[in-house]
C-alpha cells in the first residue's frame, strides 16, 4: 500500500486553482450582464416567427398566433429585460411547464412548450453587432 501525504504546498496548489475556478466564473458571469442588446427569439414549429427587444424599461406583451388556422393564442410577456409565457388553458398545454419557467433573462436560458412546438431563446448582440455600419466589403 501506497502511503501519499498532502502537504501544504498541495493545499496552496488546490485553494489557488479553486480561487482562479470562482474568478474566472465571476468574470464571465459578469461579462454576459454587460453584453449589448437582448433580443427574445420566438420558435414556432421549428421557424423563427419573431424577434422581441428586450430593452430595460420596456414593457409589452407579445400575442403569439399558433394552430391550424391560427385559432389558439400563447401570451408572450416582456419587462424590463426579461420574457416570460403566461399560463395557457390546460387543454393546450397539459403540464404548463413553459408558463412554470417563470422569468428568463440570460442568453443560456430559454422557455419551451413542446405541446405547441413552442421554444423562446435569448440572444444578445455585442455592442460591435449592434452597429448599422458595414461590416465588410467583398470585390
Amino acid at each position: 500500500m501506497i502511503n501519499i501525504k498532502v502537504k501544504t504546498a498541495d493545499y496552496f496548489i488546490i485553494g489557488f486553482i479553486i480561487v482562479i475556478g470562482f474568478t474566472s466564473l465571476w468574470f464571465n458571469l459578469q461579462e454576459v450582464d454587460a453584453a449589448g442588446q437582448k433580443y427574445a427569439t420566438v420558435h414556432l414549429e421549428n421557424q423563427q416567427v419573431a424577434e422581441l427587444s428586450l430593452s430595460e424599461g420596456e414593457a409589452y406583451e407579445y400575442d403569439l398566433q399558433f394552430g391550424e388556422d391560427n385559432e389558439h393564442t400563447a401570451e408572450i410577456e416582456i419587462k424590463d429585460g426579461r420574457v416570460r409565457m403566461l399560463p395557457m388553458g390546460e387543454e393546450l398545454c397539459p403540464q404548463a411547464i413553459c408558463s412554470h419557467t417563470g422569468w428568463i433573462e440570460h442568453s443560456y436560458e430559454s422557455i419551451v412548450c413542446l405541446p405547441n412546438q413552442i421554444m423562446i431563446d435569448l440572444k444578445v448582440l455585442s455592442p460591435a453587432e449592434t452597429d448599422d455600419d458595414v461590416d465588410g466589403v467583398t470585390y
